[in-house]
């Protein structure tokens, strides 16, 4: 059997895809908090307060390039609310990290 090229059509776009996942990089105190709570843990759980999950992506892609296992989830309130934006509770060697975004 002889492979036949397939035919490009000559309208084809190759410029790249953007990067929709990329989000800037946390600033040095942020990671700073957040590698400091997070020594000795495997795993996180993020949890975002509200209905949008870009708040997440930051501390996502710094925990994801340290090697640690990272699930997102969105929830709509916190009870009692948080007083500040990164609230960290923990089972284990695994961490539950709720972000409101709303405060600073």
């Amino acid at each position: 059997m002889t492979a036949h090229p397939k035919t490009i059509p000559q309208n084809a776009d190759f410029s790249p895809a953007p990067d929709l996942t990329r989000a800037p990089p946390l600033d040095d105190g942020t990671a700073t908090l957040i590698d400091r709570h997070l020594r000795a843990i495997d795993r996180v759980h993020i949890r975002v307060l509200g209905d949008d999950r870009a708040a997440s992506q930051p501390v996502e892609q710094h925990l994801r390039a340290k090697g640690l296992g990272v699930d997102v989830s969105l929830s709509e309130r916190m009870i009692p609310p948080p007083r500040s934006r990164y609230v960290f509770r923990y089972q284990g060697r695994t961490a539950f990290l709720t972000i409101a975004p709303d405060l600073d």
